[in-house]
């Protein structure tokens, strides 16, 4: 049975993650600045090192609940993990000082926020650990995989994995629940999981693998590599609990030479702002 669909893609929902690897904020629209969507992974734990921690092999990260202190996505944000105060993590000042912290393998300018923002993310973590914000001087440089068409020369990302948005059809989703429900598995799996920024109904399940570039309301993005999966999407959200689903279900339908992907890399041609509700227009197919 054909899963196609005559329906125009939409974006269903918007998600900004501003401290890498814990929960997301459900946002209505996502401005984007150079590095990316405005707010986005511009905060980071790092261990004494300088290294980057992430819910990878921190599980406890994903309980740490941030929330925009104010209007202004690029200012003080506000932390929640349960059995703890709310923490106001607010920007370093310029007596602050700059360090090079490391994130897959690039060194980038970080701002330490402080002991007491180390104090309160090693008691939500269990670990110890820094908080740090990007340097207004960062230059973490964009690899030319996540452009797609688009020139990669001269651009740069914060603390994401590398791309600056992460795309992923809805469809895509449910074809996986699908597959987990005839195999007498999850009835749902939650998409938070999955931690994309554009969320996207109206096409058919993994239609986005397809796209080379597409405009969507005033922005026009570049859609690069197939995101590739790792281990956190095993851990429950909420519980932090690890299993095996769904990358023993990708394995079996989603497996390239590079691992087993779901949604895709993006890069924005300029600043502009994402809407829920905007129209997906595909301008080119690879």
């Amino acid at each position: 049975m054909s899963h196609a669909t005559d329906a125009m893609p939409r974006i269903a929902a918007l998600t900004v993650y501003p401290l890498k690897s814990a929960a997301g904020i459900a946002v209505t629209s996502l401005p984007l600045d150079e590095l990316g969507a405005v707010g986005d992974r511009r905060w980071l734990l790092v261990d004494g090192a300088g290294q980057a921690i992430t819910a990878r092999t921190c599980h406890a990260l994903l309980r740490i609940v941030p929330r925009f202190a104010g209007v202004d996505r690029d200012g003080a944000l506000l932390l929640d993990a349960s059995g703890l105060p709310t923490f106001t993590a607010v920007p370093p000042g310029a007596d602050a000082g700059e360090r090079l912290v490391e994130v897959w393998g690039d060194p980038v300018p970080a701002e330490d926020a402080g002991d007491e923002a180390a104090d309160w993310c090693s008691a939500a973590t269990g670990r110890a650990c820094r908080l740090v914000r990007v340097a207004e001087t960062a230059r973490r440089p964009l690899k030319a995989k996540y452009a797609g068409p688009l020139d990669h020369a001269g651009r740069h990302v914060a603390f994401t994995d590398g791309a600056p948005l992460l795309l992923l059809g809805l469809p895509s989703v449910a074809a996986l629940e699908a597959r987990l429900r005839e195999q007498g598995g999850y009835a749902t799996m939650d998409r938070r999981r999955f931690r994309a920024n554009v969320w996207l109904d109206g096409l058919a399940p993994h239609e986005e693998d397809g796209w080379r570039q597409v405009s969507i309301g005033d922005v026009t993005l570049g859609v690069g590599s197939l995101c590739v999966r790792c281990v956190l999407t095993t851990l429950d959200p909420d519980t932090q609990e690890q299993g095996v689903e769904p990358l023993r279900t990708f394995a079996q339908y989603r497996r390239t030479e590079d691992g087993v992907v779901f949604g895709v890399n993006a890069t924005h041609v300029a600043p502009g702002t994402l809407r829920v509700g905007d129209a997906v227009q595909v301008l080119a197919r690879r």
